[in-house]
């Protein structure tokens, strides 16, 4: 069974694991476009950045991980859905 791409995030732990995120993330652009807030490169990024940003410190409902890789495939799946 294929893993969503919000499964994974969670499972990013290296570099390896980070640019297999990547890639997944790409792939679901390509074919779940209509899924995605932001449909520019620079609407992607500036919402992935405002999230970082927002999120630095950890929300209400999310602990930030100690995992850098981890933070920043979060950080990269939130481009995609953060409005």
């Amino acid at each position: 069974m294929k893993k969503i791409l919000f499964e994974l995030v969670d499972e990013v732990t290296d570099e390896k694991s980070f640019l297999h995120f990547m890639n997944e993330l790409r792939k679901d652009r390509i074919n779940h476009k209509e899924e995605w807030e932001n449909e520019s490169i620079e609407a992607f990024l500036e919402a992935a950045n405002e999230w970082g940003l927002t999120s630095i410190d950890g929300l209400p409902y999310y602990n930030k991980p100690d995992n850098p890789w981890k933070r920043c495939a979060q950080i990269l799946y939130m481009g995609k859905i953060y409005e």
